[in-house]
């Protein structure tokens, strides 16, 4: 029993070196990186799919990629409520499927995909994702988890219509982009952009990348970020992250 608990502490540390290496490779190769572009004028602007974390609540589970023609009709009934009563039924009409899973929460967690995460929802069964068009090619994604007799148990990833009737008058990438370099607190143009869902204000917002800054520790990088109502255009907040790198900083600026 001892060898096979120190057999398994071997394996798990060996993982998680394998995914350090990876981790400063990436860091080190790459200060920023973008999904996709679009264009403002003359001017090429990077920007990334919204709701890029929208699958947290099923990938740590073991599932399948399964057709939606499978889900049980409970499922499909559910989603297509939720939907509507969330979203409206003429926003409903410019929502896309995206792909749907079946889950086995049943099985080891720390088996599968990486470490025990003691906050997954057990009861979660199925998964169905969706997405809409922003404005040209670019896409937010949102995913809706299921207990096996059909009801909702993810957290909200879309707005509720009923409580906010200006939610789909989003203003453009290209207005949220001036609005940011505008900005007199995080000087600087924009690095990156995306969509978000902002549930404190049951609203869109455009989550804007500005360029980083030194910290006062050694290799410490500053990442800031300005929030913006995506109806409205106001700044909600701004936010800072602090990054310990492993490349030189000094090079980067």
């Amino acid at each position: 029993m001892f060898l096979s608990w120190v057999k398994y502490m071997l394996w798990t540390m060996q993982k998680k070196m394998v995914i350090i290496i990876l981790l400063v490779l990436t860091v080190c190769c790459t200060v920023s990186s973008q999904d996709f572009t679009l264009k403002c004028g003359e001017k090429i602007v990077p920007y990334e799919s919204g709701n890029k974390g929208h699958f947290e609540a099923v990938i740590h589970f073991p599932y399948k990629e399964i057709d939606s023609t499978i889900l049980p009709k409970t499922i499909h009934d559910s989603a297509r409520n939720y939907l509507i009563n969330r979203l409206g039924v003429s926003f409903y009409t410019k929502v896309y499927y995206y792909a749907s899973q079946d889950i086995d929460n049943k099985a080891k967690i720390y088996k599968f995909n990486g470490f025990p995460n003691p906050k997954l929802d057990k009861r979660t069964k199925y998964a169905i994702q969706y997405y809409f068009i922003i404005q040209d090619s670019m896409r937010y994604y949102f995913t809706i988890v299921f207990d096996k007799k059909g009801r909702v148990i993810s957290k909200a990833q879309i707005p509720n219509y009923k409580k906010n009737k200006q939610f789909d008058r989003i203003i453009n990438l290209c207005e949220a982009k001036i609005i940011s370099e505008q900005d007199k607190l995080f000087l600087g143009k924009l690095v990156n952009i995306s969509l978000e869902y902002y549930d404190l204000i049951n609203s869109f917002v455009w989550r804007i990348e500005k360029p980083l800054v030194k910290g006062k520790k050694p290799r410490e990088e500053i990442h800031r970020y300005i929030i913006l109502n995506a109806n409205t255009g106001k700044v909600i907040k701004r936010e800072t992250e602090s990054w310990i790198s492993v490349c030189d900083v000094n090079k980067i600026f």
